[in-house]
């Protein structure tokens, strides 16, 4: 997803649907400029998220019961990666849940 696109998308939304909050979100590492609106599903929560690279992961481990395992990650220092993500409410549970893009078309 591009940033252009992720503009228009945001017109789209604010032409068509009800704001009821805009803001940014601090990831580790990157950030996410967040939307939520009132479709016609409920309460929806887009995500555009950006992110640096992922170069490469490197696990530490020893072959010892019960020893820890740690990851380190490579981020590439100037290229970046960015995606959409969709959430919707749901009243029962009371909490945000991930729309996956099967569920979109059904």
């Amino acid at each position: 997803m591009t940033k252009e696109r992720w503009q228009e998308i945001k017109i789209q939304v604010k032409n068509n649907f009800k704001i009821i909050d805009q803001y940014q979100e601090e990831l580790d590492p990157g950030a996410a400029e967040v939307l939520e609106f009132v479709g016609p599903q409920g309460k929806i929560k887009l995500k555009f998220i950006t992110k640096p690279k992922l170069l490469d992961k490197k696990t530490m481990y020893s072959n010892r019961a019960g020893s820890g395992v740690k990851v380190d990650y490579v981020y590439s220092p100037d290229e970046t990666v960015s995606y959409l993500e969709l959430w919707q409410w749901s009243d029962s549970a009371d909490d945000w849940h991930k729309l996956e893009g099967e569920s979109l078309f059904q």
